[in-house]
């Protein structure tokens, strides 16, 4: 099935979908491949491709590569890979391969690659790292927020 000539992708049953030279707002798809197009989210039941195009969210059951592109937020079952591109945050059952020339905000994979000329601001354990500070903080804050409210609760319904 080809997004050629139309504006949206078909909500039927999955198929193989290209989506050449088209701005879209939602593709799903098994196995999708976008060439010169931008996407707003992609959910792909297999592999993603993206070579000179961009989208925002991806969620696939496959790896995902792209070349000469970027994405928003990343969750790939399986690969992901970058080369000349770029994402926000990739989380990835399997490996994460960032080439030369590409760039990852924060990278959770149990197997991460950073080649010559690739950049990465937070990898697997530095993310978990901030993850876990980033958790702790928020349940201390809600702890004590809620501490604040019961004593705030008790103090309005005392009796005179």
């Amino acid at each position: 099935m080809s997004g050629e000539g139309h504006d949206s992708a078909g909500t039927g049953s999955e198929s193989d979908l290209q989506v050449k030279g088209r701005l879209v707002g939602v593709v799903k798809g098994r196995d999708v491949s976008l060439t010169r197009s931008a996407v707003g989210l992609v959910a792909a039941n297999g592999d993603l491709s993206i070579l000179n195009g961009g989208c925002g969210p991806v969620l696939t059951k496959g790896s995902l590569t792209i070349r000469n592109g970027g994405c928003g937020p990343v969750i790939a079952r399986g690969d992901a890979s970058i080369e000349n591109g770029g994402t926000q945050a990739i989380l990835a059952a399997g490996g994460a391969k960032i080439g030369r020339h590409a760039f990852v905000g924060i990278v959770a994979s149990p197997k991460v690659t950073i080649e010559d000329g690739g950049r990465v601001l937070l990898d697997s354990p530095m993310a978990m790292a901030v993850g876990a500070g980033v958790g702790l903080g928020v349940v201390l804050l809600s702890r004590l927020m809620r501490r604040e409210r019961t004593v705030v609760l008790e103090a309005s319904h005392r009796p005179e």
